[in-house]
């Protein structure tokens, strides 16, 4: 079973809250992902009271502890298949970065590994799952593979991010050098809405790409040009976590979002009870 060599340290502002936070990843002898509390008590993100939010992923745990934005770390924990990691958070949300999975991947690869007593339950989907939200408008699909698999279409038609789809095998190498380094994005008819509501407050153009009518705004520009829709994925990964190990499966998304993402996490809850 894979845990850290070492604890990892990282620092920056939230997302939503505008606020500096921290988070600390370190080494464990237990199987999974664990949150700690200020006295040192562990919950299991499987125990996550998952808030019903599209754009974030905010969870609350047992002991106390609350979760906000937290899916890019998780979705580096899984696509590096770090499989025991405790973890502690100074403020209410995980800090945004770059607004790509890369900056804890980069810091796992960095740490390194070390074996620790124990193994991971290995989960392979036996049997089809089909959600669909908004009248069908929204999809998602988990179907029997003998390798972790997504594929995920997004379709802002009207925009310049337009219709994109991707598919990846998900390995450490994959998530590594292609998908971790996808950044969040938004456009800037959201952007009004978002901070009405209290959110975003952290927003800049060095933690997210955003588009207005004609393009890019800023001096942005894309790290590769499925960088959108890779995101996706990106946050697919991230809410599966809450499941525990994210069983092999091919997954197939379509316009979906953070909680439909939360509801295959919760119907895969009841086919593999942990």
């Amino acid at each position: 079973m894979k845990t850290l060599k070492n604890e990892i340290k990282i620092s920056g502002i939230g997302l939503h809250s505008g606020e500096k936070t921290t988070v600390r990843l370190m080494p464990s002898e237990r199987p999974g992902i664990w949150f700690a509390n200020k006295a040192g008590e562990l919950s299991s993100v499987v125990d996550a009271v998952v808030e019903e939010d599209q754009r974030l992923t905010g969870f609350s745990l047992p002991n106390g502890v609350a979760v906000r934005t937290g899916e890019h770390m998780l979705a580096a924990i899984a696509g590096m298949e770090l499989e025991a990691v405790e973890i502690v958070l100074e403020g209410g949300e995980v800090p945004i970065m770059d607004g790509s999975a890369f900056p804890f991947a980069e810091a796992i690869n960095e740490t390194g590994f070390a074996d620790a007593p124990g193994e991971t339950p290995r989960r392979a989907l036996s049997a089809p799952i089909a959600l669909e939200e908004n009248g069908g408008k929204r999809f998602l699909a988990a179907v029997p593979s003998e390798k972790l698999c997504v594929s995920y279409v997004i379709d802002y038609s009207g925009t310049p991010v337009g219709t994109q789809n991707v598919t990846y095998d998900v390995t450490r190498e994959t998530f590594y050098n292609i998908i971790s380094r996808a950044r969040t994005f938004g456009l800037t008819s959201e952007l009004e809405y978002l901070r009405r509501n209290g959110l975003a407050k952290g927003g800049s153009l060095d933690n997210a790409l955003v588009f207005d009518g004609e393009g890019l705004v800023g001096d942005a520009s894309l790290r590769f040009p499925l960088e959108c829709v890779t995101h996706k994925v990106i946050d697919l990964l991230g809410d599966l976590t809450l499941a525990g190990p994210i069983p092999t499966a091919h997954y197939v998304a379509i316009a979906a979002g953070h909680s439909i993402h939360g509801k295959l996490a919760r119907r895969i809850r009841t086919v593999f009870p942990l």
